[in-house]
Formats: C-alpha cells, structure tokens, sequence
C-alpha cells in the first residue's frame, strides 16, 4: 500500500461572517465579560500574539513608563485571565498596559471599565 496525500478543495463557509471589531464591540460593553470578548478581537486585530509575547510588550511598557525593574513583568497567567469570562473583578491599569501592549489607545478601555464598574 503507498500513502498519497489526500487532496480536499475548500468549501465556503457557510457561516454566518462575524466582523472583528474591538472597538464597535468595546463601546457595547456592559459587563466583565463582554470587556474581555473586546479584549480578544483586540487581540486577533493584533495579529494574535502569544501571551508571552504579550507579556513581553507589557514589560517594555512598563519600563518605558519608568515602573522598577522588579514591578515591570506580570505573569503570564495572570494577562491570561484578563481575556477569560467569568471574572469578578480587572486590574484596570493591567488591563491598559495589556491595550497598549496590542497596539491601542488604553483611555476608551479604562472609560469602558468604569462603566462597567458602576
């Protein structure tokens, strides 16, 4: 028996498009959850990134802001949880350097989190 790659043509997809789009999705946030939905299309917007990539900008945020060697490196579990549901609470300033670190403007994302907040 000789094995031969099996060849298969795409199908389209008969799906429904979801556009991905952070900032529409961000300004409809009402809760925790829905902030971290936004959190990750953000994060597809920005190519996807590994988390310790992500890490990795925060760090580079962090220092360019002047934070102590030290203070400058969050774990990587911890960006992790920000893009999870099911959350209580965020760190807002963790939540800024994480937008920053993809790429965008922190300030609507802190102005989200305190409407959720309230």
């Amino acid at each position: 028996m000789t094995w031969s790659p099996i060849r298969t043509t795409a199908a389209p997809c008969s799906c429904r498009a979801v556009e991905v789009n952070s900032a529409a999705t961000l300004a409809r946030s009402h809760s925790l959850d829905a902030l971290a939905e936004s959190l990750t299309l953000l994060r597809q917007e920005a190519g996807s990134p590994s988390y310790s990539t992500i890490v990795r900008r925060i760090s580079s945020v962090r220092a360019a802001r002047g934070v102590p060697a030290g203070e400058r490196t969050p774990g990587r579990i911890t960006v992790y949880d920000c893009f999870r549901s099911g959350r209580q609470r965020l760190d807002v300033e963790l939540l800024s350097d994480i937008v920053q670190a993809l790429g965008a403007d922190p300030g609507p994302w802190r102005r989200a989190y305190r409407a959720v907040c309230r």
